[in-house]
């Protein structure tokens, strides 16, 4: 069976536009938070404190929506453990009443999956590390329950 060439270019259109819409998706809605964990782990990496102040903010609990420039002693304190760039797995989205965030599902070496936590502030998207780490050997992760 044939098909006729009409349908063919209807065929190949669909595709194309899908896949640019697709394209603008992932450019809009899923790389910007991949990017500023990118620059944190960079920094951490680097051990560059004035980038980590940049992109970083401090929050007491998952739910605040309470955010805070970090000290210099809290920067301090995410330099002092040796860091080792785990592996981003999925990313969730939660929205709140004022403020959204995304949940990169972040793997560690050792297979602990924790959440790193973003948010966006004046457009820019910055780390969100709590105020007492939930986790004990990587100040910068929250605690995460793995769902399906």
């Amino acid at each position: 069976m044939k098909i006729p060439s009409l349908s063919a270019l209807f065929l190949i259109g669909v595709l194309a536009a899908g896949s640019t819409a697709l394209g603008y998706y992932y450019y809009y809605v899923y790389d910007p938070p991949l990017q500023a964990a990118e620059q944190f782990m960079r920094a951490m990496e680097t051990r560059d404190a004035e980038s980590l102040k940049q992109i970083v903010l401090v929050s007491d609990t998952v739910e605040s929506e309470k955010l805070r420039e970090p000290e210099d002693s809290e920067i301090q304190a995410l330099l002092e453990d040796p860091f080792v760039r785990g592996r981003i797995l999925d990313q969730r989205r939660r929205e709140g009443g004022s403020r959204n965030y995304d949940y990169l599902v972040y793997r560690e070496r050792g297979g602990q999956v924790y959440a790193l936590l973003l948010t966006t502030v004046l457009g820019r998207y910055r780390v969100v590390i709590p105020e007492t780490p939930s986790v004990s050997h990587s100040r910068f992760l929250w605690e995460y329950a793995w769902t399906n």
